[in-house]
């Protein structure tokens, strides 16, 4: 790259912003790096103090860049949050610009933060720390960011799989907003518990650890209210007779009217599992300004007091769609429960079974397993009403057999747990006729027992060997239907039937 000659010197800016919930600025000087460094306390949100250090140098290095190219300040400020969003920890921007777009009274750092936030609040403050590091001259001027964030990529991906995962449990279409965010917030209360140590803050935590401050509480609920389509806000402000902001909240719409939700403080410290309070659930501004302060005008006002009756609807009944369900083993089908009215408040759902090994069961799919039967009750976590489903799993059953009509062959006792047998006939069997529907063994129950069939040296002797050992002293039956055929097509006569029991 060439230098432009004209300039005696280029220009390297480096700018230090932590974020969650102030920025901090570095002051602009053409030939001085100002270096900040800082120490964190965490206390709720985040505390922060900070000393400044300068010192003068001329700086004529220029930074590489990549094909991130713009020249104006919307350009950039777009430029940037599609990283942002991303999560791209070190990328360059080309800016071709002038260096006297880049100063002013607000630093770039904020502008940018400031640009992602009213872009997607959740993104924004998931930004722990941006340094913004700029260095050329006009028309020539390479960025370079910094940028860390409370989650990682992989982190962010597991929690938005969560997230999907719990709203297929709790939220329902025929559902209304109020429902939707009483939902969302009950399940948040319940399931996460306020981190005292202040060592955990991120959404991650609420959902993976379950323990997480107020910035989890409040991004995870942000993101969960935007996943249902219900327009909320974060807010920075003061607890507890602070000087700064340390503690972070939800502005929510529900029908076109703004509500402050604290999800933080609704649950109880020390934790109460499955406790939900609902203290600072939908308030105004006035009823929240007693305990909570923040800067009202850089918000939308919360100005309508909100009806808590009318998200208490109670339970009255739960539904299975069915009630007995018969599945063969490897089948599967699927069960699903409501709870009655279908506009109650808390359509929570716990599924009780004892499965034994017989099915396989997640809440939604259900599939057999071995043979057996299951007993499943949906309970309504509201009232504790329950409706019951009879699962019986079997195995493949066989076309009735006519004993009267069948050779019956001596029967045979104390056989081997393991025993294969042996078939032979007097003409070679057709390859297509050798089938689990012409060669199969019975247990009592009349279920078809798994089975390999092949061919012996020729093809007229079948072996049958089990593929799991038969339970002692249980009787079985081995089958050769009629329907079995040779080379030539011909049949046998009847279905030949033989007895036999294991030691």
């Amino acid at each position: 790259m060439k230098i432009n000659t004209k300039l005696p010197y280029s220009i390297l800016v480096i700018f230090f912003i932590i974020f969650l919930p102030t920025f901090v600025q570095a002051s602009e000087a053409k030939n001085i790096i100002e270096h900040y460094s800082y120490s964190t306390e965490v206390n709720d949100l985040n505390k922060k103090t900070f000393k400044i250090h300068n010192k003068q140098h001329i700086n004529k290095t220029l930074i590489s860049y990549d094909n991130n190219n713009c020249n104006t300040i919307e350009q950039l400020e777009e430029l940037a949050k599609d990283n942002i969003l991303n999560k791209n920890t070190n990328f360059s921007i080309h800016y071709t610009g002038n260096l006297s777009d880049l100063s002013g009274s607000q630093k770039l750092p904020n502008k940018i933060m400031d640009y992602v936030i009213a872009y997607d609040n959740y993104a924004g403050y998931c930004v722990t720390n941006c340094i913004t590091t700029y260095s050329g001259y006009d028309k020539n001027i390479d960025i370079k960011f910094d940028v860390t964030y409370l989650l990682t990529h992989d982190e962010e991906i597991w929690v938005d799989n969560k997230v999907d995962s719990i709203i297929q449990n709790i939220i329902r279409d025929s559902m209304t907003q109020d429902q939707k965010e009483k939902a969302i917030h009950d399940y948040i209360v319940a399931n996460v518990a306020y981190d005292e140590t202040a060592k955990k803050n991120s959404p991650y935590n609420a959902l993976h650890d379950g323990i997480t401050m107020c910035g989890g509480y409040t991004l995870l609920a942000c993101k969960m209210l935007n996943k249902v389509n219900i327009k909320n806000l974060l807010v920075l402000g003061k607890v507890d007779g602070s000087s700064i902001n340390n503690h972070i909240w939800n502005l929510v719409n529900i029908n076109e009217k703004w509500y402050h939700l604290d999800c933080t403080w609704d649950d109880p410290v020390p934790d109460i599992p499955n406790h939900v309070c609902y203290n600072y659930y939908n308030l105004t501004d006035d009823e929240l300004a007693k305990d909570h302060n923040w800067e009202m005008s850089k918000y939308p006002f919360a100005e309508t007091k909100y009806n808590l009756n009318i998200i208490n609807i109670p339970v009255k009944a739960v539904q299975l769609d069915k009630h007995h369900i018969t599945l063969k083993i490897g089948e599967t089908t699927s069960l699903a429960a409501n709870v009655l009215p279908v506009d109650a408040s808390n359509n929570s759902i716990k599924w009780k079974f004892n499965a034994e090994g017989i099915i396989y069961f997640d809440g939604k799919t259900m599939k057999g397993v071995k043979s057996g039967t299951v007993y499943i009750n949906a309970v309504s976590d509201d009232g504790s009403f329950e409706d019951t489903c009879v699962v019986t799993v079997t195995n493949e059953i066989a076309d009735p057999i006519d004993i009267n009509d069948s050779t019956q062959l001596q029967e045979k006792t104390d056989v081997d747990n393991d025993k294969s047998w042996k078939i032979r006939f007097n003409k070679n069997i057709s390859t297509t006729a050798l089938n689990k529907d012409n060669v199969y063994i019975l247990d009592e129950f009349n279920n078809k027992v798994d089975v390999n069939l092949r061919f012996d040296v020729s093809k007229d002797t079948l072996i049958v060997e089990p593929l799991k050992n038969y339970t002692s002293g249980k009787t079985y039956y081995l089958v050769i239907n009629k329907k079995i055929s040779s080379d030539s097509g011909k049949k046998m006569n009847k279905t030949i039937v033989m007895k036999f029991s294991i030691r």
